[in-house]
């Protein structure tokens, strides 16, 4: 007596390939989009990257310009207005012009602002009392094309060589 009869065949096996088309379209559809993005965003990347590297060399020159303004004297390095500067070439040594500069769609500018010390001699954001012998520097470079950026970068720059200064605090100074 049998109980069971099964009768399995591979090759017997009615809708086999609607679920394999079933699962074909599903996989693409997860796959597809997925690999589509990458190719789009490694295409746009590689024109960012070339900004950044352009805007990153002239953030660097005018990092080296501000330096070269400090060489020539302390004096030279215009005041806090909170108005920015821009590199310029003045004969065979470097100035800060007014204003920002734009260069070949990239805006340049350097801002300069004074720096306040706390009673241990820390830098701080408010308060404190004024150091003449240091300057805030916020150069920045932007664009907007195609998307809207910027690098920027801060240092600090400070009296050296024979640009010392001090503050008088008794009579016999």
């Amino acid at each position: 007596m049998k109980i069971f009869n099964f009768q399995f065949s591979i090759f017997n096996l009615n809708g086999q390939s609607l679920i394999e088309v079933l699962i074909a379209l599903g996989l693409a559809s997860i796959l597809l989009p997925a690999v589509l993005t990458g190719l789009v965003a490694s295409r746009e990347g590689k024109a960012q990257e070339g900004q950044r590297l352009i805007s990153t060399s002239l953030l660097k020159e005018a990092e080296e310009v501000t330096r070269s303004v400090r060489e020539k004297g302390w004096s030279s390095v215009p005041a806090s207005s909170g108005s920015p500067y821009h590199p310029q070439a003045s004969g065979t040594s470097w100035s800060l012009a007014s204003g920002a500069e734009t260069i070949s769609g990239y805006t340049r500018r350097i801002d300069i602002s004074d720096v306040f010390r706390d009673s241990s001699g820390d830098i701080v954001t408010s308060g404190g009392t004024l150091d003449p012998s240091t300057k805030k520097i916020v150069s920045t470079v932007s664009w907007s094309t195609p998307f809207a950026s910027q690098v920027d970068s801060t240092f600090y720059l400070s009296r050296n060589l024979n640009n010392n200064t001090w503050t008088q605090t008794t009579q016999a100074d």
